[in-house]
């Protein structure tokens, strides 16, 4: 049984009584129209169209403004969207969304367009600046109605409560959290997603399995994020090779995008866990791509939490390979290998090179102090625990024993 902590309670308590509400969920090739339809059919006619700009430039999004002209619309474009988007892209895209009366939010794009078309659409209606929506639950008023198409499949964002937007001058992420900042509609669809890289492919799938891994082994459980977290990890396992090696292959990138939409649901009610509070620590000083250092820091955190997860992992497997035969801990060590193996399929590096012993301290503080105050772990890390972890990914070293 999981050790419960005050963290774990309270997470309970807020996932308990303030439930979290899913999208409609299109997919399939189409389901981007089909979400359009399903916008107009509900009265919205004067869309803000948040897009990532090479959409825009490389006429990937010709078809849908054709249609949605046709349809009677008024399309305002905004396509100013820069990774990690900073509260003046965010300011760019209201006053555009203020100037031209837009009655609804339409994202198409990555993590970075998603976040920022979300807090565009919640400071429209707000009373306040943007930079005032920071923090828990400071979205008092409805957003602007809001509909998502993902073009990449790992982040989430399609389904959660968070926005990340970077402040210009400390270079901090600065989070926006509310149930209100859920879209109304998703759209999976694989036709945007097939000329995602294979490396980029494979770094956001390697986000959504630590999504789901983590919520799967969160102790702030629920009957819900159990099914979507192993049903995301069973997907990702089959599906994501082929998605990133045969990158036009629709049927798996559509099963790939699917379950980056359940480990995101799971993670959102579930929380996260280790991996994430070590990995942000990382991405903020070397600017490693999030995905990544998910990926490299998976391993490490599952050989720690072992003792803790032997049941949960052993399901896992169970339910990646039902003719699995041997004891819990057995299937448990069976699971950890195949992640690494996956890792290796995908060419997911072992070492991060950029990694400063200077800077260990530094990242264990913050990433412990990340942990505390947000994550129902199963297994509580002291500062030699994550310095031991930092040193393996130095060195290449997965296969790390814990005392």
């Amino acid at each position: 049984m999981f050790k419960k902590t005050p963290i774990s309670y309270a997470l309970r308590l807020v996932s308990t009584f303030m439930p979290i509400p899913k999208p409609v969920l299109f997919s399939g090739p189409g389901s981007t129209t089909k979400l359009a339809e399903f916008m107009i059919d509900s009265s919205y006619r004067r869309p803000l169209l948040v897009a990532d700009s090479f959409l825009v430039q490389n006429g990937m999004l010709d078809g849908l403004l054709a249609y949605l002209k046709d349809q009677g619309c008024e399309v305002t474009v905004f396509d100013g969207i820069i990774p990690n988007p900073t509260f003046a892209v965010v300011e760019a895209g209201l006053k555009l969304s203020r100037d031209n009366n837009c009655d609804s939010v339409l994202v198409i794009g990555g993590g970075s367009a998603i976040d920022a078309a979300k807090v565009i659409a919640a400071a429209h209606t707000a009373k306040k600046p943007p930079q005032q929506l920071v923090g828990n639950l400071k979205v008092k008023d409805a957003p602007l109605p809001f509909f998502v198409v993902p073009t990449t499949s790992g982040s989430g964002s399609e389904v959660t409560v968070a926005a990340v937007i970077s402040d210009s001058e400390t270079h901090q992420k600065q989070f926006v959290v509310s149930p209100k900042l859920i879209p109304i509609a998703t759209a999976l669809d694989p036709e945007l997603l097939k000329t995602l890289p294979p490396a980029m492919t494979a770094a956001v799938g390697m986000d959504a399995l630590t999504h789901a891994i983590e919520a799967y082994t969160s102790t702030n459980t629920f009957t819900d994020t159990d099914r979507d977290a192993a049903t995301a990890v069973a997907l990702l396992m089959r599906y994501l090779p082929t998605a990133t090696h045969q990158g036009d292959d629709l049927a798996a990138r559509e099963k790939v995008a699917l379950a980056s939409f359940l480990a995101g649901t799971a993670f959102t009610k579930a929380g996260l866990g280790y991996v994430h509070g070590i990995s942000h620590q990382i991405s903020a000083h070397y600017n490693t791509p999030h995905g990544v250092a998910n990926a490299v820091i998976l391993p490490r955190v599952l050989r720690f939490n072992l003792p803790k997860v032997t049941d949960r992992l052993a399901a896992l497997e169970r339910r990646i390979d039902p003719a699995a035969t041997g004891s819990n801990a057995e299937l448990a060590q069976r699971f950890v290998k195949r992640v690494d193996d996956l890792s290796d399929t995908l060419e997911i590096p072992a070492k991060l090179e950029d990694l400063q012993v200077s800077d260990f301290a530094k990242i264990t503080r913050d990433a412990l102090a990340e942990a505390r105050r947000s994550y129902a772990v199963p297994r509580v890390m002291k500062p030699a625990d994550v310095t031991k972890i930092l040193t393996s990914v130095a060195e290449g070293q997965r296969d790390i024993v814990f005392t």
